[in-house]
């Protein structure tokens, strides 16, 4: 048991060192290509908590575990919302300024209860798998637009993330150790 446990909090490490290391590279190379660095932010704050969980659901789909996947991307959102947030917003009241969440929150619990229905006859299926997608390009399309209307201080701190190293050699390096970092800790 303490082996398993050992491994899992490996593999942790890995999932969260490896998605630090992509997410910085993105960054360096997104701003490298001359984007905006709000609009770099805004894509890297969107992805940069999913990269470890894509790589799990990868691994997951090539070993034929969907359900593991499937239990991967629910888990992930329930603890994202119920244990981050939660330990947050009891440490330090969350001040929230971006004008586009209330949206997009709206749009998570469509998506939430699309998912409960669709998977009641026990899968998901191409076409329904494409739907999110579809769903998702067109939720994070509307927040990229939404962006030219959101706070200074907002945009400050998005564009305060996003700064990272642009040199070219770094940001490969960066891209080599975390795809590494994520293949092994998943």
């Amino acid at each position: 048991m303490a082996e398993a446990i050992g491994w899992f909090l490996l593999g942790l490490l890995l999932l969260a060192l490896g998605g630090d290391s992509i997410v910085k590279a993105a960054g360096g190379l997104a701003l490298r290509l001359r984007v905006p660095p709000f609009v770099v932010g805004l894509v890297l704050v969107g992805f940069a908590t999913s990269i470890p969980e894509l790589t799990v659901n990868a691994t997951a789909f090539l070993h034929g575990s969907q359900s593991l996947a499937l239990g991967n991307a629910v888990g992930s959102n329930i603890v994202n919302f119920g244990l981050t947030l939660g330990l947050a917003a009891v440490s330090a009241p969350l001040l929230i300024r971006w004008k586009a969440l209330s949206p997009l929150l709206m749009c998570l619990m469509l998506a939430t209860v699309a998912l409960i229905l669709l998977g009641l006859d026990g899968a998901l299926s191409r076409l329904e798998g494409t739907v999110f997608l579809v769903a998702f390009v067109a939720v994070f399309a509307y927040a990229a637009g939404r962006s030219r209307d959101e706070h200074a201080e907002v945009r400050e701190e998005v564009v305060a993330y996003a700064t990272t190293s642009t040199d070219l050699a770094l940001n490969l390096i960066r891209v080599a150790i975390g795809a590494a970092l994520l293949f092994y800790g998943a």
